[in-house]
């Protein structure tokens, strides 16, 4: 079943409005971040990764780049990625002359 964005038995997963300031990247980014991170922490652990293992291993090629890929994420080593290690590693920066 599909719910609109004001539905509110959509609950908790209900999508914000994207940042106007944002790139088109950068909320695509965004989006599938929230996608992942099921328990809305703020960082994807562990489990909350596979979907994006399992996606990464489909298109890569040798597929053993995915595990490295993703602990070149981890840039704090903190076993999760942020949004904006997630950001930096999918190499999705501001264009020059935006500011944050």
């Amino acid at each position: 079943m599909v719910h609109a964005v004001s539905d509110p038995s959509s609950s908790a997963r209900r999508l914000s409005e994207p940042d106007p300031s944002h790139t088109l990247e950068e909320r695509v980014v965004h989006w599938y971040f929230k996608q992942l991170d099921k328990n809305s922490n703020g960082d994807i652990g562990k489990k909350e990764m596979k979907p994006f293992k399992r996606f990464l291993r489909k298109k890569s090629k040798p597929r053993k780049c995915v595990k490295k890929f993703v602990e070149y994420c981890d840039v704090n080593n903190d076993k999760s990625i942020s949004v904006q290690e997630l950001m930096g590693c999918l190499g999705v920066t501001r264009e020059e002359g935006k500011t944050d």
